[in-house]
């Protein structure tokens, strides 16, 4: 008996093959670039098989961010010193600047008088409330 459904090894050649044109279209750096990112996808095509529910080009997008994720993350504990967690290297400037831009936005705040609110007559109607059906209650 054949199969029904392509192998995952099949449809990803099918996918190099649709690629073939935008590939040739580029520059030659960056078609070395694109080989790489390709060779990249298919470490996992293993795990790919199991993703029937995703597009064929997103399972191989997810499998390129996870090769080159994995070679920041192995790149980043080359540079940080011993004993230290980069997540919190990484973090603690972004919580430190966050802060920093909160503290300021809470003193000009804090300065200012609030502005003057002018009430329209329209506004200061009462709305008209817009009514919701629950899904299960629609037709």
């Amino acid at each position: 008996m054949g199969r029904t459904i392509a192998s995952i090894t099949q449809t990803w050649q099918q996918e190099e093959a649709a690629l073939k044109r935008f590939q040739r279209a580029l520059r030659k750096e960056d078609q070395l670039l694109l080989d790489e990112l390709l060779v990249l996808s298919r470490l996992h095509l293993a795990e790919a098989s199991y993703a029937s529910n995703l597009y064929p080009l997103d399972m191989y997008l997810i499998a390129i961010l996870l090769e080159v994720y994995k070679q920041l993350k192995s790149l980043q504990k080359e540079i940080t010193p011993e004993g230290a967690d980069p997540s919190i290297k990484l973090d603690s400037g972004k919580e430190a600047r966050f802060l920093t831009l909160l503290n300021e936005t809470l003193a000009v705040l804090a300065s200012e008088p609030p502005p003057a609110v002018e009430l329209l007559e329209e506004a200061a109607e009462p709305r008209a409330s817009a009514a919701y059906t629950a899904f299960e209650e629609a037709p």
